[in-house]
């Protein structure tokens, strides 16, 4: 493969260097505020004249993106915000990163849309199936050419997503449309044994907060009397 060097934005030149790529969204419809998107697929490859692969301006080349290609990003969730149509200034964000993952077939985020005119609006246009678009804006940092002429993204680093009309990728989407972020059954706290619980008590170790209380209304004593007084009252009758 060969690497292909492609000029980085400068403070003259911002938006010299970055792509943007649109991408078909289908969205599941809820009535929350926390978006589901599949920001680039792995593998599927699209044709592109923008002058950064390798080639002039006007030149068709073909371009996929590898996997991995955002993976030194996934604890940076926050940092990667949503506009629509790339609307530039803080007026045009809409949402931000929640969660990223980085998955065999493509990258994925989870971005909360804020409670804002401008969020209230693009959600409704996502949720009316307007909006059919999930656009990244992405600095390429290292792309290579196969041997059959792809130029791969191999790493880059993703500055926003922009929800949009025009699709390019058709594998990206817009997955759904939830509250919150919503913990897997799988991974659900599971109810302790009252019975494990005392026998832990007694052998002394140290239990959660949340099974202390729960060993304490156990021992909560009925019509006002402990065992341990019942014990105590035994004793003095016997003397």
């Amino acid at each position: 493969m060969t690497e292909i060097q492609i000029e980085q934005p400068d403070e003259q030149h911002p938006d010299r260097g970055v792509l943007h790529r649109a991408f078909a969204a289908d969205i599941t419809p809820g009535d929350g505020r926390t978006v589901d998107v599949r920001i680039v697929p792995y593998g599927e490859r699209i044709t592109h004249n923008d002058g950064l692969g390798g080639v002039p301006v006007g030149m068709p080349y073909t371009e996929e993106w590898a996997p991995g290609v955002f993976g030194h990003q996934v604890k940076a969730a926050h940092r990667v915000l949503a506009n629509v149509e790339h609307e530039q200034g803080i007026g045009g964000i809409v949402a931000h990163g929640v969660a990223l993952l980085d998955d065999q077939d493509g990258f994925y985020g989870s971005f909360k849309f804020h409670d804002t005119p401008d969020g209230d609006k693009a959600l409704m246009l996502i949720r009316e199936d307007i909006l059919e678009g999930v656009s990244v804006e992405a600095i390429p940092q290292k792309s290579v050419k196969t041997k059959d002429g792809v130029v791969q993204r191999v790493k880059a680093h993703l500055r926003a997503i922009a929800f949009c009309r025009e699709p390019a990728y058709k594998q990206a989407m817009v997955l759904a449309v939830r509250e919150a972020a919503t913990i897997p059954d799988e991974l659900q706290p599971v109810d302790m044994d009252p019975e494990l619980v005392a026998r832990c008590h007694a052998l002394g170790l140290e239990l959660p907060e949340r099974y202390k209380a729960h060993l304490a209304a156990q021992d909560t004593p009925q019509e006002g009397t402990s065992e341990g007084d019942t014990r105590q009252s035994d004793e003095n009758t016997d003397s």
